[in-house]
């Protein structure tokens, strides 16, 4: 009998610990994006050069695993491990700055990076932005991808100009580079049905810019990376990022980003597990420009969100943390709202 006790309650830990260990085991990875490298450039869109160095010291000492993207979604996709200290750098836009400050410091470390360029600002030879030359020198150490033509936002356009943006771009890249790969940053993160849906039918990745972890479940024609711009990339910011687990979520609705009617969207989470007690009472998501949003929970694994005001013109930002099983790490998932 003593025995049989014991067993009872081993089976009752097991039980208790199995949905967490269970969930952690899923590959992810924290990708990050930049944008200039500068400490004179606009402060929202820049990094100084000096903290990228920093952050780049800090993955090699922290002994952090830093993988071309299209390894990870490689990974990601074939539903194959990654390393538990994965991160995948990425920049937008093509600036300059990335080829005359971030690239050496990238030789320097032996990290690969991936950069996403509007291919019009490069056959135009605009002054702050690198040539094709430039974006050849690079390889194999940086891949170059598809952040459409001519930098649009991809909100309310026709068929047309989603070809001339997206298939256009995709064209000149393979033409100047041999690039295939078909990943797609969306200009200022931003897109509607129509672009989420033409993307999806010719076969593209695309990358957002709300923040959160990359995983198998992830959304692949918007998957999140940190923002690494402004006071997004101050060091505090940057560890407790690169430490974040993508939060287990099975499903997330709407997958629209545009709101209407009182502007105050309700986003609907289901977990892919029941939360613990501890978990679902720290659980919380803050609202951009207004503080904690309302939750309605329906059971311990399905939560409704909810601005307190109207979410303001433009975009703006629900960021939902839970505290994961390591001390000082937590969950982060992030939607990403628009106003027209």
């Amino acid at each position: 009998m003593k025995i049989l006790s014991i067993f009872v309650k081993l089976s009752i830990l097991i039980s208790i610990l199995l949905p967490l260990n269970s969930y952690a085991s899923e590959s992810d990875c924290v990708l990050l994006v930049y944008h200039r490298f500068s400490d004179d450039e606009p402060k929202s869109t820049s990094t100084s050069p000096d903290l990228f160095k920093q952050h780049l010291e800090y993955l090699k000492e922290n002994e952090y695993k830093v993988l071309p993207l299209k390894k990870v979604i490689k990974n990601l996709n074939a539903k194959e491990d990654l390393p538990e200290k994965c991160v995948s750098l990425t920049a937008d836009d093509g600036f300059l700055s990335f080829y005359t400050e971030a690239f050496p410091l990238l030789v320097r470390y032996q990290f690969p990076m991936s950069v996403f360029v509007s291919t019009e600002s490069i056959d135009k030879n605009y002054d702050l932005m690198m040539s094709w030359n430039q974006l050849k020198n690079m390889t194999p150490l940086v891949d170059v991808y598809n952040h459409s033509t001519k930098h649009l936002h991809l909100v309310n356009q026709d068929a047309l100009t989603l070809e001339n943006e997206i298939s256009f771009a995709q064209e000149r890249i393979a033409k100047e580079l041999g690039t295939n790969d078909k990943f797609f940053a969306y200009p200022y993160g931003e897109f509607d049905n129509t672009t989420y849906s033409y993307l999806g039918s010719f076969g593209y990745t695309a990358f957002g810019q709300q923040s959160g972890v990359a995983s198998q479940s992830s959304d692949f024609l918007n998957l999140p990376r940190f923002s690494m711009s402004g006071p997004y990339a101050k060091m505090d910011s940057f560890s407790l990022k690169v430490q974040t687990v993508h939060m287990p979520i099975k499903n997330d609705s709407p997958k629209s980003l545009i709101i209407s009617n009182d502007y105050k969207p309700t986003l609907d989470l289901v977990f892919s597990r029941p939360l613990t007690s501890y978990e679902k009472n720290n659980f919380s998501c803050f609202v951009s420009g207004q503080d904690v949003a309302d939750l309605q929970w329906n059971s311990l694994q399905s939560v409704s969100v909810q601005s307190k005001a109207p979410l303001l013109i433009g975009r703006s930002r629900y960021n939902c943390t839970m505290p994961y099983k390591d001390k000082g790490r937590y969950y982060w998932y992030s939607k990403l709202w628009l106003r027209l």
